[in-house]
């Protein structure tokens, strides 16, 4: 009950998907004012596609209500409509998500203020397999049709809106009969209009707020290191996420691949550390400098792991398992390396580091 991935193509074009920057403009403008200033322009661009999203959920709703909530008839009348809703839709998500969200999980993640915001849109896991280190998500959505989506599903973006744009979760689709699969390419589901409502509507509140709370946070020297030292080494991590999604699919990280999203985060963090480092280069050097070469080592095994998914990708096979391993545990060594090392630049700066940042 998926979309079929030959008639995804068109709305699935990975050359399309921009590449994260390392972020080098924060050397021109130094201190932690340079990491707000990229945080609101990342988080105005996420707010703006998730309005977007509420634009174009209105519209694909408005057909299927028109046909009287009937999908194969809906297909048969107005099925290019549909498909170009989809991929706008589709295309939405990926500004809310890895063009958006992923370019800032390495700051918000890393600080109290802004911590809920990772939870609730892209990190939170269902109520049942939540932990003290892993929460659940405190989604609530009410769809149309009087359903409630909440933490029993997990966060917004993963369990609800990705699974449901890409066809990944059957609870959240509608299965269409073969006449109207034929006149939508092949593609045999079509997204829940009530449920893509209620993930937009949803999505643009809770991406205010976001923006809101990024415009009221106060960053200092003492949370922008903590991130630092909370966030680095969750790098190896990322490597469990892109062996699930290509081995044991479960509707998370269909929609690209997970190495985009480590662009994104490990490259946000070194944004947060190019911001912090004339400050350390003034007591000393050497750790400065070699923080620096630490994390261009990260963002080049970023970029190696980045070449070879594209290559397997291209040769329509998989990064190996065992390959993927091995990647992951250069990915901990040399986030390991950088723990003490941070701690070190954190003692030198007089910094209190905060407490890890939990949700409340």
């Amino acid at each position: 009950m998926k979309f079929k991935p030959t008639a995804l193509k068109p709305l699935l074009v990975w050359g399309l998907l921009l590449s994260i920057p390392y972020f080098t403009h924060a050397e021109e403008t130094q201190g932690v004012g340079a990491i707000k200033g990229y945080l609101l322009t990342q988080v105005t661009k996420m707010n703006a596609a998730a309005h977007d999203y509420v634009t174009n959920a209105e519209a694909y709703s408005q057909i299927i209500d028109a046909n009287s909530g009937d999908y194969n008839k809906a297909a048969l009348s107005q099925g290019p409509a549909l498909l170009s809703l989809v991929a706008k839709m589709q295309a939405d998500y990926r500004n809310l998500h890895m063009n958006g969200y992923e370019t800032v999980e390495g700051i918000a993640a890393g600080v109290k203020e802004l911590v809920q915001y990772d939870i609730y849109f892209d990190s939170g896991v269902p109520h049942a397999e939540a932990s003290t280190d892993t929460p659940s998500a405190p989604i609530d959505l009410k769809t149309a049709s009087g359903e409630t989506i909440d933490n029993q599903e997990g966060n917004l973006f993963h369990y609800v809106i990705e699974p449901t744009l890409w066809g990944a979760k059957s609870d959240f689709v509608k299965k269409i009969d073969h006449e109207a699969a034929q006149k939508l390419g092949g593609i045999n589901v079509l997204p829940r209009a009530d449920v893509v409502l209620a993930s937009a509507k949803d999505s643009a509140v809770h991406a205010d707020r976001f923006l809101a709370s990024c415009q009221n946070w106060q960053p200092t020297l003492d949370e922008c290191v903590g991130a630092l030292v909370w966030m680095t080494p969750t790098f190896n991590t990322y490597y469990d996420d892109l062996r699930d999604s290509l081995y044991s699919p479960t509707g998370k990280y269909i929609s690209e691949s997970r190495v985009l999203d480590m662009r994104g985060i490990m490259g946000s963090l070194r944004l947060v550390y190019d911001a912090i480092r004339p400050q350390l280069e003034q007591k000393d050097p050497a750790l400065a400098a070699q923080l620096s070469s630490e994390y261009d080592g990260i963002m080049r095994h970023v970029d190696e792991t980045d070449r070879r998914d594209k290559a397997a990708r291209a040769a329509h096979k998989k990064l190996s398992q065992v390959e993927i391993e091995e990647m992951a545990e250069q990915a901990k060594t040399m986030s390991d390396q950088l723990a003490p090392q941070l701690e070190q630049a954190a003692a030198i700066l007089g910094l209190k580091l905060p407490p890890k940042p939990f949700l409340a």
